[in-house]
């Protein structure tokens, strides 16, 4: 029996290259949960931030690839960084099926004024993000062409990768918009779309936080595109 304790016991090169042991310590003991959904949510909100690590590690190589020229890998690695989002998507509607009302009202005692909003790593996404915007409208102007041209062109080719990134844009801000509403929606099936946050203000700021794209200018263009339409 003590063999077996001792295997049990000892790190493996896998976990020692995880720093699984130290990840872990990070987690409360089931002795300490507050109650059981802190497990869900603490788990959660952990892994959420390692995700937002690997969007921003992808969110600068595509900047770096925009910067070469190379929009084909640019969109490429857009398009891997939108499905993280969907990733996390997931993980809120998995708290709002598992967290119950009542456990989180215990666990809001025990959260300060802390909240996603404060994540380091959530809004350095969104200024990355918002950083691809500037490249992205240079090669427009390289090109001289206007962006609702761009759109309303649809027997363009895409030798140079312009319309893949074009998408790929879309693709990411529509993937992030998604995640925003996700959480909206759990705060809302948590605490009610009228109680005071942990800010000191109601849903309504979370409303007006999360209703910005991050390339307002990529939507309006759409809007322009259609702006003579009539049925």
């Amino acid at each position: 029996m003590g063999a077996i304790a001792n295997n049990m016991a000892e790190e493996t090169a896998y976990e020692k290259y995880l720093h699984a042991d130290k990840i872990l310590s990070f987690q409360k003991k089931d002795d300490e949960l507050i109650c059981d959904g802190e497990r869900d949510f603490q788990g959660v909100q952990q892994e959420a931030e390692l995700i937002w690590t690997r969007v921003n590690f992808i969110l600068k190589r595509t900047n770096e690839r925009m910067g070469k020229g190379d929009l084909h890998e640019a969109a490429h690695l857009l398009e891997q960084a939108a499905s993280l989002w969907s990733g996390l998507t997931a993980k809120s509607e998995e708290l709002l099926w598992r967290l119950w009302p009542g456990d989180f009202l215990k666990l809001r005692k025990t959260l300060g004024r802390g909240s996603t909003a404060d994540s380091p790593r959530y809004n350095e996404s969104e200024r990355l993000g918002r950083t691809l915007w500037t490249p992205y409208e240079s090669f427009l102007k390289s090109r001289g062409i206007g962006l609702a041209r761009l759109l309303a062109d649809n027997e363009g080719e895409d030798s140079d990768g312009l319309r893949s990134l074009t998408k790929a844009m879309m693709w990411y801000d529509y993937r992030v918009q998604e995640f925003n509403l996700a959480h909206l929606y759990l705060v809302f099936a948590e605490i009610g779309d009228k109680t005071v946050g942990l800010k000191g203000g109601t849903t309504a700021y979370l409303i007006k936080r999360y209703n910005k794209f991050l390339f307002p200018k990529l939507w309006d263009s759409l809007n322009e595109l259609y702006k003579d339409f009539k049925t």
